[in-house]
């Protein structure tokens, strides 16, 4: 009787033992972003979607913008700066969860932290440090993604 083991982003079946799983065996950076797609992709899907079943849309862009209304930030930039926020979490969770493009969607998730970040310190919130640690580890995990292999160039010279 067969068993799934999870390997290169898909499940195959393995023989014989109780757990096998190749991720164990990855080098430091590969096993780096590999948890790092798992464990921030998921908490990152959870917080986007908790917004949309626990608060609904209208209450959050509500919230945000009763928030920022305070400030010198004009109220249609804050509403659609909530409305982004609300779109953004999840779709960007999704894209780290399928490991596809991935210096892109951590470069796409490192903006959102910034903003994130921008909006907390506008806010004066003493807690902007764990957005800023956030946008350095999402940056990070850009940084140590392998970039988009280039298009090689055909032989006349064109593309």
């Amino acid at each position: 009787m067969g068993y799934q083991v999870w390997v290169e982003g898909r499940c195959e079946l393995a023989e014989g033992e109780i757990l096998k799983t190749k991720c164990l065996s990855y080098e430091p950076r590969r096993f780096f972003l590999f948890g790092m797609r798992f464990f921030f992709g998921v908490w990152l899907l959870f917080v986007g979607l908790s917004k949309w079943i626990f608060m609904g849309p209208g209450a959050f862009v509500g919230y945000i913008a009763s928030q920022f209304d305070k400030t010198w930030s004009p109220h249609l930039l804050n509403v659609s700066l909530a409305w982004l926020i609300m779109i953004a979490e999840p779709v960007l969770a999704g894209l780290i969860l399928s490991g596809k493009k991935p210096r892109l969607v951590w470069t796409l998730t490192a903006l959102l932290m910034f903003l994130l970040t921008i909006g907390q310190t506008i806010l004066m919130k003493s807690d902007v440090i764990a957005n800023w640690q956030y946008t350095v580890l999402v940056l990070a995990c850009a940084a140590l993604s392998e970039p988009e292999p280039a298009t090689p160039a055909l032989p006349n010279g064109k593309n």
